[in-house]
Order: C-alpha cells, then structure tokens, then sequence
C-alpha cells in the first residue's frame, strides 16, 4: 500500500469514474485500474461497485477511502505546516456559486477560529459574476463552475478543477417530471422552470430557445432559497448543475429528483477554485481552500 494508491482511490470515489480519475490525476486509466486492483488483493477486498451509472464504493469501500482521505488530509496539513504556525492577517474574500454555501460556513468558522485576525467575507453568486469580480480584485478566492473550451481564456488565473459536472433537471420527486430517467426538450418545454441567474443557464436558454423554441419561465432569480422553495412546494422544477444538487438538502432529503436532459450534446463542464495568480493573499486563499474541499469531501463519503 501506497500514498499513490490512497489518492487513486479517494479520485475515484469523489468523481464515480475510473476514466474520470485518469483524467484529474493525469495518470493512465490502464495503470490506476492495475493499481487499485492491487491494493484490492492486499487488503483483501472489494473498494468498488461498477455499473452502467458510475463507480462507487462498496459499505468496506466507504470505510476504508474515509481513513484514506484523512491520511492525505494530515499529510496536507504536514505540508503546509508553516502557514499553520504563523497566523494569517488581513482580508479574505470568498465567493461560491449555490448550494455549498454550509460547507463555505464551516470553513470560515475554522479559518476564523485558527486565524483569529483574518477578515473573511462570504457570499453567494453565479459563477461567471464571481470571475469577474476575481478580475477586479473584489473577490480573492472562487469556488466556480466552467466550461473546460474557456480555460484557456483565464489568462492571470489559476483554476484548480476538483469536479467534472453537467446540467441536469432538478424537481420534485412526485411531480409529472420526476416519472422520467431522461427528459427531452420537448417534453421540457411542458415543464414550468423557476432558474437562477447564472452564465451556464442563460447559455442553455439561449441554445435551447434557437433550436427548439421557448421554455416555460415560472420566473428567474439570484436567489437560492426562492429555487428552494419552488421545488420543496412543487411548484416549479429547475436546471443547473448536477453536482449543486447532489449537494442540496432537498436532495439529500429525497424530496428532490434529478433528470438528465437527453438529445443536448452538452459541452465538458469543470468545477472548482479560481484565484488570481497574486501573491498577496496565496497563503489564506489556499489554505481556505483546502478546508473547503475537505469540507465536501468528507460529507460525501
């Protein structure tokens, strides 16, 4: 057994793809699958279930990645054992587009409690308005979704990606909607729809409006709670991403249903920290988010 093999694991079970592991850890699919089998037959188990709908980790799986991700947490933190000790000062302003703000909480919480004359402001946005305040310095750290095509227009920007997501439908799970695995855009259109204000959204419309014609607009908002409440009373069902809801209450609750939008060719969708490539505020912005990925990730498995 080896950290290598830790990190393996813990990819995999974050992104419920050995392909998509590959692809984050830039390493051969042929040669993490080898590695994992391996580590399999050291321990004597089985870490993971494969079906048509993803990879995921089985009941001693579960166990065993919980332990993994905190021996690489505590190396981590080994790492970064300097930052630790002197503490930060000054601000830190953090911005995440909907539905981990409790995770975005915690973090601060922590930070503030370890780094007692950090300033740290929260808030919640789209993703793209979060980009451009990052260029105009009013934000310091982003936690962001992206088309992977516009990476390469982030010039005087580090993105980390942590996740690989889609759009998806998001309802009630007694509604009409929810009697679907797949909707289609005809079958969407029948639907009402309550949308937040985000760059990904209006693009869909927009694309979605040119080629099949208008959808159903309850109404559109920048705020969570107004989509909350939508689905919670069936009112209305929603569109984002995929991995946002897997973080929702209502998810979690089972109130809520995801529905994979069928006949879209959607493009390849990143998510996860966006910073400027300034020095100034480095330490506090990685370290936060450090803490906010562990967040989530812990809550996950």
């Amino acid at each position: 057994m080896n950290l290598e093999q830790l990190e393996y694991v813990v990819e995999i079970a974050k992104t419920q793809s050995f392909s998509a592991a590959s692809e984050h850890l830039h390493v051969t699919q042929s040669a993490i699958s080898q590695s994992v089998h391996r580590l399999e037959n050291e321990l004597g188990m089985i870490l993971f279930e494969r079906s048509r709908q993803g990879t995921f980790p089985t009941t001693e799986g579960k166990q065993f990645i919980a332990k993994a991700l905190d021996i690489l947490q505590r190396i981590d933190e080994l790492k970064s054992l300097n930052a630790e000790t002197s503490s930060l000062t000054g601000d830190l302003h953090v911005a995440t587009f909907p539905s981990v703000m409790p995770y975005l909480v915690q973090t601060a919480a922590d930070m503030k409690r370890e780094h007692p004359q950090l300033n740290i402001a929260i808030e919640e946005k789209g993703s793209m308005e979060i980009i451009e305040d990052i260029r105009n310095n009013k934000t310091h750290l982003g936690f962001i979704a992206i088309y992977a095509k516009q990476l390469r227009e982030f010039d005087g920007l580090h993105f980390s990606p942590m996740y690989s997501g889609k759009l998806v439908v998001c309802t009630h799970h007694q509604s009409e909607l929810a009697k679907l695995s797949r909707v289609t855009p005809e079958q969407l259109k029948e639907h009402k729809l309550a949308l937040y204000r985000d760059g990904f959204i209006e693009d869909f419309l927009q694309e979605f409006t040119y080629d099949y014609g208008p959808l159903s607009i309850l109404f559109k908002t920048n705020n969570s709670e107004a989509i909350s409440t939508v689905l919670r009373n069936n009112i209305a069902a929603t569109i984002g991403h995929d991995f946002s809801f897997h973080q929702h209450p209502l998810w979690k609750e089972g109130i809520a249903k995801m529905v994979e939008i069928a006949s879209i060719d959607q493009p390849k969708m990143q998510i996860g920290f966006v910073q400027t490539e300034s020095k100034e505020v480095a330490v506090a912005a990685e370290r936060f988010a450090q803490r906010f990925r562990q967040a989530i990730e812990l809550d996950q498995l």
